[in-house]
């Protein structure tokens, strides 16, 4: 009879195996408790009422949080809906027939994703509602249309990450640890939670590109009348192009994958 002690050995074993055998999962699982630790210290430094003030220009922190979190559904959405429809069918052996119809790929998943987010506006609007609520003051009917622009352009965008991380799990087939990585950083550098002016310059680089940014930012600008991270105009520019830049990406990466996905076989395992 084999010892307990054996058993729990092998089943360590069984576990690292698992955990290294999708090397970009199992880096990105490093890479992701490494940003949780830098995040929670950054994130107690926000809740300093007047330097929240001092870095945006009011000291409203509870519509500044709330319009952040409120971008949440919509960026779950471009995060998981894709990708585990996809890990769903490459399970399931459905994939096989999705890519055996006659369309293409990309505008499969980008479709997919927009069904969804028209479905995740359930969700969405009670928490902007709420954020809006505690705007009162400032809220003009130009400024929510605006804001609400901005938004929409945000949501454009996180639809084209979505089909590159749909297209990921076609080659990589376990990259939940990417997903939760890209989750916590978007969470972290865009200023859902913490204003985008505390972070370090170089974090700050990495925010411009990610198309909550400027969304989150034109929205509070336009609701709560908080200095903008740069001039309006630039941040319209930025968001515009942020969207085709994604949009081209998503459209290349998507054939390629498919590509080299078909190579390798449509198969989970």
């Amino acid at each position: 009879m084999v010892s307990p002690l054996k058993l729990f050995y092998m089943a360590v074993w069984r576990e690292l195996l698992t955990l290294t055998r999708y090397k970009a999962n199992f880096i990105f699982e490093i890479l992701s408790s490494l940003l949780f630790g830098f995040g929670l210290l950054i994130f107690s430094a926000a809740f300093d009422a007047s330097l929240l003030a001092k870095t945006v220009g009011s000291a409203n922190y509870v519509a500044f949080i709330t319009l952040g979190a409120s971008f949440q559904s919509w960026q779950s959405i471009a995060l998981w809906r894709a990708a585990g429809m996809f890990q769903g069918e490459l399970s399931t052996g459905q994939v096989d027939y999705t890519f055996s119809c006659p369309f293409s790929r990309y505008w499969y998943i980008v479709g997919n994703i927009g069904a969804s987010a028209i479905l995740s506006t359930i969700f969405f609007s009670p928490m902007l509602g709420v954020g809006l609520w505690f705007t009162k003051e400032t809220l003009t009917t130009e400024g929510l249309l605006l804001g609400l622009a901005a938004t929409m352009l945000s949501v454009v965008a996180l639809a084209q990450l979505g089909a590159i991380f749909a297209s990921l799990v076609l080659r990589y087939r376990q990259v939940t640890a990417v997903f939760s990585f890209f989750n916590f950083a978007f969470q972290m550098l865009t200023g859902m939670f913490v204003p985008f002016q505390l972070l370090p310059l170089p974090l700050q680089v990495i925010g411009y590109t990610m198309p909550q940014t400027f969304g989150m930012d034109l929205l509070r600008h336009y609701v709560m009348r908080t200095a903008p991270i740069m001039a309006v105009e630039y941040e319209w520019i930025s968001l515009v192009t942020v969207v085709l830049a994604l949009s081209l990406i998503a459209k290349m990466a998507t054939t390629y994958l498919e590509r080299t996905a078909k190579e390798q076989g449509l198969h989970y395992i």
